[in-house]
């Protein structure tokens, strides 16, 4: 019976030995999108000590966008889309808004303050945040960091668009074929959302691991090359 307890307790320090290693390999914490008094950029909130609500809140007031949105959205109807006379796949226009896209746009197109919420916290108000380096005196990305994305997508990788069998095919074998309409990759490192290809697709916003908040790292273009197979 001893040996028994012994056994369990044992197990159950390597199961939670395993969860804290999990934890710690993936967080959001101290990276460019934690901007609480904590966070690992220059205009953090002077204010706000909780890191999740710059984006999430368990009880949703108003903003209907899943998961759990909190920050409230970017009302810019056009971003337009990637033109190329190589591309066979059907762009859709993001801005019509309901795309995974749409929650990355409403801090990176640079047209809403990142600490304009809907539920706020026990301070009762939108977060005060730092300015002059990251953001500017109104609480949205500086302009001279905001042409990065902005509010056009014409120049960027191309997303919203279905990433299937039938593109592979139209593209003429330059395309990996994906495993599922849930990941293009059996280890599961690039994910579709309802079988399309968005931001976050290549960038996980809560994991820095990789620069850049890839999905994966990019050395000898790895991350290009688990859909591309040129």
């Amino acid at each position: 019976m001893k040996g028994d307890t012994v056994k369990q307790k044992f197990i159950l320090a390597a199961f939670l030995a395993l969860i804290s290693t999990a934890s710690f390999a993936q967080t959001i914490v101290a990276s460019k999108h934690d901007l609480s008094t904590g966070g690992g950029i220059t205009d953090k909130s002077t204010n706000e000590s909780q890191v999740c609500i710059f984006c999430h809140t368990p009880h949703q007031k108003t903003i209907t966008a899943t998961p759990l949105w909190n920050k409230t959205l970017s009302s810019n109807a056009t971003y337009g889309v990637y033109a190329s006379s190589s591309s066979n796949a059907t762009l859709t226009e993001v801005g019509s808004g309901g795309t995974v896209s749409n929650l990355c746009l409403s801090c990176h197109d640079g047209t809403v303050a990142v600490n304009s919420l809907d539920n706020k916290s026990s301070i009762g108000a939108n977060p005060t945040m730092g300015t002059g380096t990251e953001l500017d005196a109104t609480g949205k990305i500086a302009a001279t960091r905001v042409t990065i994305i902005g509010n056009s997508l014409t120049n960027d990788h191309p997303i919203n668009f279905t990433y299937d069998a039938a593109l592979v095919t139209a593209d003429g074998g330059g395309l990996v074929s994906p495993t599922s309409a849930s990941y293009v990759d059996a280890a599961h490192a690039v994910p579709l959302y309802a079988g399309k290809l968005q931001c976050a697709s290549c960038h996980n916003p809560h994991n820095n691991a990789n620069t850049s908040f890839l999905r994966k790292a990019n050395s000898g273009s790895a991350l290009c090359l688990t859909c591309h197979s040129k």
